[in-house]
């Protein structure tokens, strides 16, 4: 079991030189799991009592890194049928194990997001039916003549929670169909100048002010306009909640060698250090879903972009996403 001899394509792989491992034994290439199961003792066994062995499994480097390989032992006897030693051939098959498992995932995603559609439908069509109950139970109650306050004010919380879940059950549908997008030469100016106006008197009205500073002859960007619009809005209504004692919310953009570089800031209440505000779910707002953030990162990956977020408590929050200018 110890290395009599090394090639360069062994080295390539997995990163010792001739003089570093000949003379060691070759149990130092499987994981400390396989050495405790003893598992390189018995493939030698195996291909001595059978000619050969083969496996896929994870191969450790010199430097501790792990990979996928393919891994061919031989037995070699010589004319008498003396067993003289083992030669062994191994093929780093990470690329392709990677690509296996993105494609489990895809499909995985697949049949999660057809799951999904038809729960939501589902729940969808019985929220429907409540928020119709409640409706009629609150007009009997308001149009009677001994009205009673507490029973209308109960009502109208349990309209609130109804509100709430049908605004999480729309978050979820978005987040979980599969997307298709359509990719349209964009100017992102207009389309951001498009998503804030209509709210501009109301942030005036809660002592917010925007601003912009888009760099000079910036190129159009490939993307799909009603995601990028969803985006959008995601981002800067965090950011104003954000604020609920007024503020700036800044978007800037430029270009950053074949990219396309957005940043949308704030200077309100911060993101606690340690909160990974794209996992599903989480959330710092008493009624939010903790879905907005998941499905910008959703849109923004389809986009073949990134998006990623600085912030510092008390201060505000910097939401940075960079997308590619071309398709390519």
């Amino acid at each position: 079991g110890f290395v009599t001899t090394w090639n360069t394509g062994a080295q390539r792989i997995k990163g010792y030189t001739a003089e570093e491992i000949i003379g060691k034994h070759f149990s130092c290439f499987y994981t400390p799991e396989d050495v405790q199961s003893n598992n390189p003792d018995r493939a030698l066994q195996i291909a001595a009592a059978e000619g050969k062995y083969e496996e896929e499994n994870l191969r450790v480097r010199k430097d501790g890194s792990v990979f996928w390989a393919t891994v061919l032992i031989s037995a070699l006897r010589d004319r008498t049928g003396e067993l003289r030693g083992f030669a062994k051939v191994v093929q780093d098959i990470t690329e392709r194990k990677e690509s296996e498992q993105r494609l489990r995932e895809k499909d995985r995603l697949a049949t999660l997001g057809t799951t999904a559609a038809v729960f939501a439908h589902e729940v969808g069509n019985t929220l429907n039916g409540v928020s119709t109950s409640l409706q009629v139970i609150s007009d009997l109650i308001n149009s009677a003549d001994n009205r009673d306050p507490l029973l209308a004010e109960t009502i109208e919380m349990a309209h609130q929670d109804l509100r709430r879940l049908t605004s999480l059950l729309g978050d979820y549908r978005s987040f979980a169909k599969p997307q298709t997008l359509k990719f349209e030469p964009s100017d992102l100016r207009q389309i951001t100048e498009e998503v804030l106006a209509p709210a501009t008197n109301s942030y005036k009205a809660s002592g917010i002010s925007v601003t912009y500073d888009f760099d000079e002859d910036l190129p159009l960007v490939p993307v799909d306009r009603e995601k990028i619009r969803q985006v959008l809005l995601n981002v800067c209504k965090n950011a104003v909640e954000a604020m609920p004692d007024g503020g700036i919310l800044s978007c800037k953009a430029y270009r950053e060698n074949d990219r396309f570089v957005l940043e949308i800031s704030d200077t309100g209440i911060g993101i606690p250090d340690g909160l990974d505000v794209f996992q599903l779910f989480k959330t710092t707002k008493p009624t939010g879903t903790g879905l907005g953030l998941p499905i910008v990162e959703q849109i923004i990956s389809e986009h073949r972009g990134t998006v990623d977020f600085s912030s510092q408590v008390g201060k505000g929050t910097t939401f940075r996403i960079s997308l590619p200018l071309g398709l390519g």
